[in-house]
């Protein structure tokens, strides 16, 4: 199982709660761009700059002042989902709670999942303050909005995990010895284990990390398909 320590002693000063909870439709939308720099950002703060890879993604959630992590059993079985959050009202405190089959299943699926429930504190904190009991939550998977929030957090999730520059200088290290092994004939072959080299150091799935590679600002994929066409041994 992965580890699962206490909030750090660093939470227990709690914040006193004076921001009203926002009502789901006045929840903020985000460009990719804003994305992008609001992870790096948290990440840097918590992680170092440059971070660790892989960043330890349960250290930077549990650091946040009031939160913390916890296992409940048959959460997908229940609610369809490998994590939610919920605010206890007495303390104000948000709560993580994680499938616990999942805690105890593959690390890269576990890892996502705890960076998708972290971004959704860094980017929808005050509409999570309304969700007090499990009724709340399944209000809020049933309004249109949530889709949104949805491919907000886990566009932010994945900026948190494969930080950009990380991703973008482990590539430029492995590309020459892919290129130097295979040659240039087959740059789908290339850029499949490209992902599949980096998904292993940031402990993160190969689609996961498929997916990273083709995203604005990066674009390693595009990058790759270039240098391959140009039989280049280094990415620009």
């Amino acid at each position: 199982m992965k580890s699962r320590s206490p909030a750090l002693s660093g939470n227990s000063s709690r914040p006193t709660q004076t921001a009203k909870p926002m009502a789901i439709h006045d929840a903020p939308t985000y460009t990719a761009a804003q994305l992008e720099a609001l992870a790096r950002e948290f990440v840097h703060a918590n992680a170092g700059s440059p971070p660790e890879i892989p960043v330890d993604v349960e250290i930077m959630l549990e650091r946040l002042p009031g939160v913390s992590l916890d296992i409940r059993p048959a959460l997908q079985a229940r609610f369809g989902v490998m994590g939610m959050v919920l605010r206890d009202v007495s303390t104000g405190d948000i709560v993580v709670y994680i499938d616990d089959k999942l805690a105890d299943g593959p690390v890269a699926r576990y890892r996502m999942t705890v960076a998708e429930e972290l971004a959704h504190i860094l980017i929808h904190r005050r509409v999570l303050d309304s969700v007090t009991q499990d009724g709340d939550f399944r209000h809020l998977q049933g309004l249109a909005q949530w889709h949104q929030m949805e491919r907000n957090a886990k566009r932010c999730a994945a900026a948190i995990l494969m930080p950009a520059e990380q991703v973008t200088a482990y590539a430029r290290r492995v590309y020459p010895r892919l290129v130097k092994a295979a040659g240039f004939g087959d740059c789908s072959a290339i850029l499949k284990y490209l992902a599949s080299q980096l998904a292993s150091s940031f402990e993160v799935s190969v689609s996961a990390m498929a997916i990273r590679l083709s995203e604005w600002a990066m674009r390693i994929s595009d990058r790759v398909e270039g240098a391959v066409r140009a039989r280049l041994d280094y990415l620009a």
